[in-house]
Order: structure tokens, then C-alpha cells, then sequence
């Protein structure tokens, strides 16, 4: 059997800004596959080429988030005529399977991670034996119904994944995206989230058993990426992955070790950070240059709504620690939360500007399917075009803000941060000349912020 994982099109702000990584979760599936003997292609569709010619396969997987999902739609349409079997997955699909299984495009579905669940799909395609109620973690449609069947348990044992299957893409085409001179590609090391944020919905995909990657392991990848691809600096990915300080600390031994001229960021929660000064002290020898994380309100009753388990000391501590040791410091918010007032978001804003980060991004509370926020909102959802679900424009109807005032809002909360100082302008000006971020940039953002194309 010939399969093809595709990758749809970036949209929205991070096709604007350039930013442009290898699709990970293809890659792992890739890897799988290859491990077992099947013939396997990757199409990235954010980059340049055409039309893929369909026929040559017999089964197109494709992974798909919300914003992307009429990207991912096209393809699975282009595949089917073509006589193609088609398998979607990722982090939307999953959660609207009745809505896609309606039409004609696609034939299964896998929920959550998907590796041993398509390696299945793909040997009981070969065989004789339809039986696909025997296999975990999929939906089909069967007659007028859709048919899920249970769960497959996550995998437990991540050092038993093969490395992600970057020789089947060009790497190449990926250094454009820089960290600081140095091209930049991201790094997996763990899977599941315990903290299970109301707007995310990592929990429900992943689990919220954390399972992670040894440290030797994670560097062997490390060593990979530097001595084969050549490449300066690396994002982790994860979720969270400072959750174990000691994992970090072994990790970033393990860089020392072996002597790798690396450059980091990383996903980290303000209360690990301030209760392990020690870790950021390795983390900086290792090479860790930035930390992201997220502050999301200055309101203590906006952080209860979102199931944020933190407090703003404990933020404000965790800044000033990472500012004492060095580290360029990332952090999101987000506006509009249910019971947020126009009061509360202008609070948010000046909590922002008091903690001064090089980088402030602000983003509209969105609903997406699969997170707590979608069940409690659905209801109250007006827009269902999911290229708009980017977390720049209001989908549901709020009781305080209206939708032009929220989009006002989230342009004033850029306008006001990023003119705090003459410095922040200076840093905007670097950026933007670093990425050669000029006036095409500019029109793609509007046409993607108006349009959602």
C-alpha cells in the first residue's frame, strides 16, 4: 500500500509572520509506518508545489486543526475522486466527526494519537476482513450512522516511537524560520497535560497522564538535528515541559555532555518556574534563551473561568526571576473570557505592560471543539466558519463586548503594548526587519484577518 500524510496550508497570523515548521505529527506517523515496511510520502502544502498527483496512492492521511479545516477538506476531496482511501486526524477532526462523516470526502477518522491506530487502519485496509468495529479509536460511517469505536489507551512507552521521519521532507525549506540568526525547528519530548485548561483541548487529545521521553533520548534527537540538519536552535513544544524540573535538568546536562551549540525556548507554568531557580540556572548554561508562558488575565475570576490554577504573585515572581537570570520572556493573554467586562480587559492590558516582556501576544477567547469552553458555550456560538476560529475574532455571542468592540480591543491591547516605550518600539522595528516582515506581510495579515483565507 503507497500512503500519503499531508499537511494542509498554514493560515491566518503564522503564514503572515513566516512561521514555518515541519508537521510533527506527520512525521511521527511517518515514522511508524516506515518502521513496519509501508511506503510512505509527506506533503507539507506550506510548501511550494502543486497539486499532488493523487492516483499514485492508495490511502491519503491528512491532519487538520480548526483553523485549517476547509484546507484540509480540499484535500480530502481532491483525494477521494482521485479513488484514494481517506483517513483525517489531529486536534479538530476528531471532535466533529459526524459533521465531516456526513459528506462523501472521507472514510475514517482516528481519534487522538494516532500512530498504532493507522497502522492497523492500514493492515486491515490490506486484508480481507473489514471488520472495523475491532479497531480502537476510529469513526466511520456505516449505513446513515456514525460508528465510534472505544478509545485506544494512550502509548505509554514514548522511547519505543521511532524519531520523527524528517528525511521524507526537505528540511531545507524550513530554516527560514529563524531564532534570532539561527534557523529554528521544533522538538517533542513528552505528551499528556494535567492541568486540563478550559480552552485547550491538548487534555482531551493527549490525556492528562503526562508521559515523556528520556532524557538520553530526547538528546540523541538534539544531536540529530545539529550534526545532520545543521540546525542552530530548537523549540520544545510540549505543552509543558518544564513539568519535571528534574527531566530538565538532565536534559540540559545532556546538552552540556555532549557538547551541542544549541539555542531553546520553551512552554513552561509560572509556579514550577519560581519554585526551581536551580533548573533555570542549568537551562541557561544549556543554551535556553526564551521561556513562554501563559498569563492569559489580571483578573482572578477570568483565571478561575479558564481553569487557570495560579495566581498573580506567583506570575509576577516568575517574571522577575527570569528577567535576574537572563532569559527572553514570552507570554500570552487572552481577552474576553465569559465574564470579562471591557473594565477587565483594559486591567489585563496594563498587567502586561507592568511586567514588560519582550513579547506579548493577545488572543481572543475562542471555543474550540474538544475543550470544556466549546460545551459550555455551544449554545451561545454564532460563527461556525472555522478558518475565523484563530483566536483573533469573537465567534460566540458575549453578554458584555460586542464583536466590533472586541476586535477593537484586541488592537488596541497590540497598539498600547508595543508603544509602552521607545524600546518596545525599537524591538518591533528589529523584529520586523529580521523577518523582513514589510508591507506584503501586512496586506496577507489583513486579507487572513478579514477573510480567513
Amino acid at each position: 500500500m503507497k500512503i500519503l500524510l499531508a499537511n494542509p496550508a498554514n493560515a491566518g497570523i503564522l503564514r503572515a509572520v513566516g512561521v514555518h515548521f515541519p508537521p510533527m505529527g506527520l512525521l511521527y506517523l511517518g515514522a511508524y509506518l516506515e518502521r513496519e515496511g509501508y511506503q510512505v510520502e509527506i506533503r507539507d502544502f506550506c510548501n511550494p508545489g502543486g497539486r499532488p498527483d493523487y492516483s499514485r496512492y492508495d490511502l491519503v492521511g491528512i491532519s487538520a486543526d480548526t483553523t485549517r479545516h476547509l484546507k484540509a477538506m480540499e484535500i480530502a476531496r481532491q483525494a477521494k475522486e482521485a479513488g484514494c482511501t481517506v483517513v483525517m486526524g489531529g486536534p479538530h477532526p476528531c471532535y466533529i466527526d459526524e459533521e465531516i462523516l456526513a459528506g462523501p470526502w472521507v472514510d475514517f477518522i482516528v481519534h487522538g494519537e494516532g500512530e498504532a491506530t493507522l497502522l492497523e487502519l492500514v493492515r486491515a485496509l490490506e486484508g480481507s476482513d473489514r471488520g472495523w468495529e475491532g479497531i480502537q479509536g476510529i469513526s466511520f460511517r456505516q449505513d446513515a450512522r456514525v460508528v465510534r469505536t472505544p478509545l485506544r489507551p494512550f502509548i505509554q512507552d514514548l522511547n519505543s516511537l521511532p524519531l520523527p521521519v524528517r528525511h521524507l521532507v526537505d528540511m531545507d525549506l524550513y530554516r527560514r524560520t529563524k531564532f534570532g540568526e539561527r534557523p529554528i525547528t521544533p522538538v517533542v519530548t513528552s505528551r499528556g497535560c494535567p492541568t486540563n485548561c478550559h480552552f485547550c483541548s491538548s487534555s482531551s487529545f493527549f490525556g492528562t497522564k503526562w508521559r515523556a521521553r528520556s532524557p538520553e533520548a530526547v538528546a540523541e534527537e538534539l544531536e540529530e538535528l545539529h550534526g545532520k540538519y545543521g540546525f542552530g536552535a530548537v523549540a520544545f513544544v510540549d505543552d509543558n515541559f518544564t513539568l519535571s524540573p528534574q527531566r530538565v535538568v538532565a536534559i540540559s546536562e545532556e546538552i552540556i555532555k555532549r557538547g551541542l551549540d544549541l539555542w531553546w525556548w520553551n512552554f513552561s507554568r509560572a509556579e514550577t518556574l519560581v519554585r526551581n531557580e536551580e533548573m533555570l540556572k542549568v537551562m541557561r548554561r544549556a543554551g535556553a534563551k526564551t521561556v513562554y508562558i501563559g498569563v492569559e488575565s489580571a483578573s482572578p475570576r477570568t483565571l478561575d473561568d479558564l481553569g487557570k490554577k495560579m495566581d498573580l504573585d506567583t506570575v509576577i515572581k516568575a517574571v522577575e526571576l527570569l528577567k535576574k537570570h537572563g532569559f527572553e520572556i514570552f507570554a500570552s493573554y487572552i481577552l474576553g473570557s465569559p465574564r470579562d467586562d471591557a473594565r477587565a480587559i483594559h486591567e489585563t492590558i496594563r498587567f502586561a505592560k507592568r511586567l514588560d516582556t519582550n513579547v506579548a501576544q493577545f488572543s481572543i477567547l475562542t471555543p474550540y471543539p474538544g475543550t470544556a469552553l466549546y460545551e459550555e458555550l455551544k449554545e451561545r456560538i454564532w460563527l461556525r466558519h472555522w478558518p475565523f476560529y484563530d483566536s483573533q475574532h469573537l465567534v460566540f455571542r458575549h453578554r458584555h463586548i460586542s464583536f466590533m468592540r472586541m476586535e477593537w480591543l484586541l488592537l488596541k491591547a497590540n497598539f498600547l503594548y508595543y508603544t509602552r516605550s521607545k524600546k518596545a518600539v525599537q524591538d518591533v522595528w528589529r523584529l520586523a526587519r529580521r523577518h523582513k516582515l514589510g508591507l506584503g506581510t501586512l496586506f496577507t495579515f489583513i486579507k487572513d484577518y478579514f477573510w480567513g483565507k
